[in-house]
């Protein structure tokens, strides 16, 4: 994938920095979304130009739209294409149902299917005015195909995700622009620690307990990592992946079949 240029909202940490380093490896130069961990955005720029490729950063919430006008912008003026979108950007919030707030709710859509959203729009346009096709790869979740208990507001929004590249890829098809969903399981990120740690305080247990429960779930054994993840990305970003739009692929170990 040389000289082919990407996008990846919350490419500071985590899954984004996995799939940042994955895409540079494969030649892609990055443009990473990030909003407030600067030392973490550091880093990840650091990775991608130790794997020869340009790194730039773009500040700010994908919940704005301007946002994703900005990192399709510096796609564009700066690296002179944009070919690959990935919208990685999301947040979530562990609760009961009848106890989460409508104000987490908000925040959840706002982040991960308004960001995904906004993504989409951006990344279709310049990716049609161009007439050069594209990928467009929405991070979705194995929890956007099967919910779960504790993390329905979470589920909601990842279930609107796959509905959104569904659509998108039937009215994209036509310029030869592929949308595809990436459902991951639990990864051991900043967030699904989180995640845990209110878990475990919601029920007075050890964290420990919880990462089990969450293991005993998956039968290959492990949990889902970041190369997973990025592995099956930069797959879907790639020239054998040319026919493959409008799908939402597990990557999981298992836990969730589809």
């Amino acid at each position: 994938m040389s000289e082919r240029v990407a996008v990846v909202t919350g490419g500071g940490r985590g899954l984004g920095r996995g799939i940042a380093c994955e895409l540079a490896r494969n030649g892609c130069d990055l443009v990473l979304g990030w909003r407030s961990d600067e030392a973490a955005l550091q880093e990840a720029v650091d990775r991608v130009a130790a794997l020869g490729a340009k790194a730039l950063a773009v500040q700010g919430d994908v919940s704005d739209p301007e946002t994703s006008e900005q990192l399709a912008k510096a796609a564009l003026s700066e690296l002179g294409s944009l070919d690959v979108w990935v919208n990685n950007a999301g947040i979530s919030r562990l609760s009961p149902l009848l106890e989460t707030s409508i104000a987490d709710m908000a925040s959840m859509m706002d982040a991960n299917f308004f960001g995904t959203f906004h993504g989409l729009k951006a990344a279709g346009s310049a990716m049609k005015e161009a007439g050069q096709g594209g990928r467009i790869i929405n991070v979705a979740s194995d929890l956007g195909l099967l919910a779960a208990p504790l993390l329905a507001g979470y589920s909601a929004t990842k279930f609107a995700v796959v509905g959104l590249t569904q659509a998108a890829a039937v009215e994209l098809a036509p310029y030869g622009i592929c949308v595809n969903a990436v459902c991951p399981g639990t990864v051991e990120t900043d967030m699904v620690l989180a995640e845990a740690q209110a878990e475990a305080d919601l029920f007075d247990i050890s964290l420990e307990t919880v990462r089990q429960r969450l293991l005993d779930d998956v039968p290959a054994g492990r949990l889902c990592t970041p190369e997973d993840v990025a592995a099956l990305v930069a797959w879907l970003a790639s020239p054998p992946a040319g026919f493959i739009t409008g799908q939402a692929i597990c990557t999981n170990g298992g836990s969730i079949r589809h």
